[in-house]
Formats: C-alpha cells, structure tokens, sequence
C-alpha cells in the first residue's frame, strides 16, 4: 500500500464521522413512525373500549377494527423486526456515554419484546373468531375461557408496560433533541 493511500485510510479510521449515516432509511422510518400511529391508536381504543362496554354495538365495531388494525401491526413488527437485521443505523453521537448507548439498545429490545406479548396476549384471550377488516374470518386458536382470561391479563399488563416504555421512549427523544441538542431525534424525522 502506497504512502498516500495508508494516510487516505487512516484518515477514513480516524474520521468516519464525515462517512458515517447520519440517519435511518426510509422504510425504517416508514416502519417507525407506521407503528408508532398504531400503537397509540390502539391504546387509545383500548382503553375507550371500556368506557363502551354498555354499547355492545360500538363495543363491537371498535373492537373488531381494533383486531384488524393490531393483526396488521403485528405482521409489520414481523417485518421491522428482520428488517432491523439489515439496516444500517446511524451511530450515536460520541457525546452518549457507552452505557447508555447499551441501555438504549436494550430498550429497543424490551419494547420490541413487549409489543410482540401484547400482540400474542391480544390474539390468545379472544374468547371467539373476528372479521379482519370484514373481508375474512381469523379463528380463535383457544377457546377456554380460563386461558383466555389469563391472556387478558397478560395483555392488559403488557399494554401498560408498553405505553411507559413508549412514554419514556419519547421523553428520551426530546431529550436528546431540546437538552442534549444532538441528531438523535433528527436520525428519524430528517
């Protein structure tokens, strides 16, 4: 290797800031900001579900586009999960200790974890089958209802993990953006 180009890559070693990604892709983002709408609404009609229960029909409507709408979240958190493999992410600044470098990731990884049991809980304490988005029937794969209702549990447990993850999620984000003015918030709306 020629004496110029060691300097060139040494100079990419010491300087990959300037290479570096500086954001996620745009299905990433797609996929974030997607599910992101999801899961607020759903928490939302979650929740005004109860407020319903004396209204069978509207109880019934929105839970079945309730059923819909989390049986498509959960395939794409199917998708964003292995797409997650293939991205490339854009690193942290350097002004981020590296433990809570580690304790970002592994929160990414709890709340990953966390939406997949309220998905699997939401589906596993159907006491009957449902019409995704009325075009077909999704059979309920248990029908005992002391199964069923220990999955409500489950559900209703991990539904609220969930949203204080999602909380704190966004209470670090802004953090990031408005305190610590860095590009982290920015590697996901820019």
């Amino acid at each position: 290797m020629s004496q110029a180009n060691l300097a060139k890559s040494s100079e990419l070693k010491t300087n990959n800031s300037k290479f570096a990604v500086r954001s996620y892709d745009s299905f990433s983002k797609w996929m974030h900001w997607t599910m992101a709408i999801i899961i607020i609404y759903a928490t939302l009609a979650g929740y005004s579900m109860l407020l319903v229960m004396d209204k069978p029909k509207l109880f019934h409507t929105l839970s079945i586009i309730n059923m819909s709408v989390a049986t498509v979240a959960a395939v794409l958190l199917l998708f964003r999960w292995v797409w997650s493999f293939f991205r490339v992410e854009p690193e942290l600044p350097d002004t981020i200790p590296t433990v809570q470098k580690k304790i970002a990731k592994l929160a990414h990884s709890v709340i990953y974890l966390i939406m997949l049991v309220v998905f699997v809980s939401g589906f596993l304490m159907l006491t009957h089958s449902y019409e995704l988005f009325g075009l077909f029937t999704i059979p309920n794969p248990i029908s005992n209802p002391e199964i069923n209702q220990f999955f409500f549990m489950v559900h209703r447990v991990s539904c609220a993990l969930l949203a204080g993850l999602i909380v704190l999620h966004i209470f670090a984000a802004l953090k990031h953006h408005f305190v610590n003015k860095n590009n982290v918030l920015k590697s996901m709306v820019s």
